[in-house]
């Protein structure tokens, strides 16, 4: 996590961070605060809208982080909030913005804002935006998280058939999960394989290297999460493939992760989004025929460039 000026005296425990932190405002309660994280496009926007259907009051915010003012700091260009993996700051601009989340009043009014229920007891965040710098919530908060894992190649694949290849997202990233503190921290013995598969990536032409580098960062941001889920007890990591598999079991077993009950109401929506309709042309809608979607047909990219992603993920895994 980028690091900033700590506050003085350093605070010693968790709590106490969280206190610092809330003073400004007097209001923001983090210790409510409850996260879906995952590279955009795989399943995240499902997950939080199925499980924001229970009758706990609750505040839900869909990827707030990218319109917050003032906004966060970590780059001028492209993504602002591409945050890289540096030491813990418990005076971090990240710590300060999801703490602003969960006061009571908000100061304004905030893009992503989902629901907003009097007396809400869980404020429940969506975010696919400056996930290098969860650590450090982790850290601070013991936050409740939910980290969504899929196949890099289908997440790659409708981040571009979404979005096109012109996309900013991950941009920064591609770059941050080649730096020593992150390959040093969640890829310690792979790190000669990771700059190798770089390389490699970047004699192929243009498109190919786009592709390659973005398949790459979504697999070692995966395996962060995977890291941090066995290091942080409240982190639970899930693949997209079980929701698809079986999602009666499996969100009922994210909602307890998470703290949230399970009531019909969301078994209801569930059915609804497990069935194809008129948006489902929609690349960000989630009513789709749930079975067919953990095997179905690639839209963006060739076989070929199928074929090379595949190669490059085996080989990292080996």
């Amino acid at each position: 996590m980028v690091a900033t000026t700590a506050l003085d005296p350093e605070p010693q425990n968790a709590q106490e961070q969280v206190t610092l932190l809330a003073a400004p405002s007097g209001e923001a309660e983090p210790g409510r605060l409850r996260l879906i994280l995952g590279v955009g496009r795989s399943g995240t926007t499902w997950v939080s809208r199925v499980l924001s259907r229970t009758g706990r009051p609750m505040r839900l915010l869909i990827e707030p982080l990218f319109h917050l003012e003032p906004r966060l700091p970590f780059h001028v260009n492209g993504d602002h909030t591409a945050v890289g993996y540096q030491p813990f700051s418990p005076d971090d601009p990240l710590l300060r913005a999801y703490s602003s989340l969960t006061q009571r009043n908000l100061s304004g009014p905030v893009k992503g804002l989902e629901r907003d229920d009097a007396g809400w007891q869980l404020c429940l965040v969506k975010e696919v935006h400056a996930l290098m710098g969860t650590e450090g919530l982790l850290l601070a908060w013991q936050t409740p998280t939910l980290f969504l894992l899929r196949d890099p190649v289908y997440v790659v694949d409708s981040l571009f058939s979404a979005q096109t290849p012109q996309t900013i997202y991950l941009d920064h990233e591609v770059e941050a999960v080649l730096r020593e503190e992150f390959l040093n921290r969640f890829l310690p013995d792979r790190q000669d394989k990771v700059r190798q598969l770089v390389f490699d990536a970047e004699t192929r032409q243009p498109r190919q290297r786009l592709i390659l580098s973005k398949v790459l960062c979504t697999q070692l941001l995966q395996e962060m999460f995977l890291a941090l889920s066995r290091e942080f007890p409240p982190a639970k990591a899930f693949r997209y493939e079980q929701f698809c598999d079986a999602p009666h079991e499996t969100f009922q077993a994210a909602a307890q992760a998470l703290g949230i009950p399970w009531d019909k109401a969301m078994g209801a929506y569930l059915c609804q989004t497990m069935r194809a309709d008129a948006s489902s042309d929609d690349p960000y809608s989630i009513m789709r025929n749930t079975a067919g979607q953990k095997t179905r047909s690639l839209k963006f990219l060739s076989p070929g460039e199928i074929a090379l992603c595949r190669a490059a993920l085996e080989a990292l895994s080996a």
